[in-house]
């Protein structure tokens, strides 16, 4: 029978390879003596179960289900380094060898948050690495505060930091592939006291829903999350006077304004590693699918066919957006206002794609159903094509819903029509 203590062992013998990595290279005897005690230490339980597994619950790091309390040093120094690597667990299957579990605690010395497609490259099938979930909003928050330190380091002429801003990125598309519904329905939750910041997570987050429902692969959602996010940075050289005058601009202002995407390609060349179709989105997302609109001189350029759909998302996200001279548009009003718009200003077969994924009632929308309960979509496709998740909110008697339950519905069959929140004075972001 396998002693606690000897599960104990496990973690210990891991955070040995790893101090010992700090003194030697991985083909050391040293470390290879490390890398054979950890193994010795796994075997007994690999062979009765197969597999063993650490993770962590509440920041607490378990093997299998064993709490391992110890604050000793190398200990600790695992759990951060599993930590910083964005997993949330690592488990072992027998088979394992010395050679994988170098690798292993190789890249956890680096802090590689890829660690997972790394090892799918390489072929390594008795670790497997588990990444830590993040929720919609998690990651949408992230991306706001990254978004204000990189738009801040522009305005102060500061060269801002592209591998953050990408590490961002690449937690939105992976939120975008697996949870697309509910991080759209962060963009819902407008901040109009930083509108600039808020404006560029929402249009990177609406553009990989566009992108998603294009089928692209997850390398061209990178550079589409990534213009999106700098889409704008250009508006930190314009006067802010400019940016936030509330009624239209002058004709000079107007001028002043149009310039922003040639100074956003400025700020760009200078960051490390700008992909040409980033800058491509940053330098033309002003343009309409007829070539209309600035830079002038631009209708015969190729340009990448992303800058479309950032300029779908970009419309999307001022059309529902309070301004001073309009109310916001229902996400569902505004995918009309799209179709109206497409096969001039945007490009109509990204625009029909982004309507049939999200569906004829997309989150965010308030609805009433068939026996006058008013509920809120919430998210979607999650029993199946087509499916939503409502949130209640105004009963069948007319009276506001303290708390209810979600309703799942297999489709939309039990909706009779859209309602405007402002009229039922329902503020839907409180809901989301």
């Amino acid at each position: 029978m396998i002693t606690a203590q000897q599960i104990k062992q496990i973690p210990a013998s891991l955070a040995a390879i790893l101090q010992g990595m700090r003194l030697y290279p991985g083909e050391h005897p040293q470390v290879r003596r490390q890398l054979e005690s950890a193994l010795d230490a796994m075997r007994p339980l690999l062979q009765q179960k197969g597999q063993l597994q650490l993770g962590f619950v509440d920041g607490i790091l378990l093997v299998e289900d064993l709490p391992c309390l110890e604050q000793h040093p190398a200990i600790l120094d695992l759990s951060q380094k599993i930590h910083a690597c964005q997993l949330k667990g690592i488990r072992f299957a027998a088979g394992v060898d010395s050679s994988q579990l170098l690798e292993l605690m190789t890249q956890l010395n680096k802090g590689n948050t890829e660690i997972s497609d790394f090892f799918a490259i390489l072929g390594i099938d008795h670790i497997r690495v588990i990444p830590k979930e993040e929720t919609p909003r998690e990651v949408y928050r992230e991306a706001l505060s990254v978004v204000e330190s990189v738009y801040e380091d522009a305005r102060l002429g500061r060269r801002p930091s592209t591998s953050m801003a990408f590490a961002s990125v690449q937690k939105m598309v992976s939120s975008a592939i697996s949870r697309p519904y509910a991080l759209l329905a962060m963009t819902l939750l407008k901040d109009y006291d930083n509108y600039t910041f808020t404006h560029s997570v929402n249009v990177s987050v609406i553009a990989l829903t566009i992108g998603r429902a294009c089928t692209l692969p997850k390398e061209q959602l990178s550079l589409l999350g990534m213009g999106g996010m700098m889409h704008d940075l250009g508006k930190m050289t314009i006067d802010h006077a400019i940016i936030t005058k509330p009624g239209q601009l002058s004709g000079t202002e107007r001028r002043k304004m149009m310039e922003h995407p040639q100074h956003g390609v400025e700020i760009v060349s200078k960051m490390d590693a700008i992909p040409a179709e980033v800058i491509d989105i940053i330098h033309y997302h002003h343009l309409r699918y007829d070539r209309s609109g600035y830079p002038e001189g631009s209708r015969d350029r190729q340009i990448s066919p992303l800058v479309d759909m950032v300029a779908i998302a970009d419309t999307f996200d001022a059309m529902t957006t309070l301004r001073c001279y309009q109310k916001p548009f229902s996400p569902k009003r505004a995918l009309d206002r799209l179709r109206f718009l497409s096969g001039r200003h945007l490009h109509p077969e990204y625009v029909e794609k982004f309507a049939n994924f999200l569906g004829p009632y997309p989150v965010g929308t308030l609805v009433r159903l068939k026996d006058e309960v008013i509920a809120l979509v919430v998210d979607q496709n999650h029993q199946g094509e087509n499916s939503l998740k409502l949130k209640p909110i105004i009963g069948a008697d007319g009276q506001r819903l303290l708390d209810a339950s979600e309703l799942n519905q297999p489709d939309s069959s039990q909706i009779l029509a859209e309602v405007d929140p402002l009229l039922k004075g329902i503020q839907v972001e409180k809901y989301l």
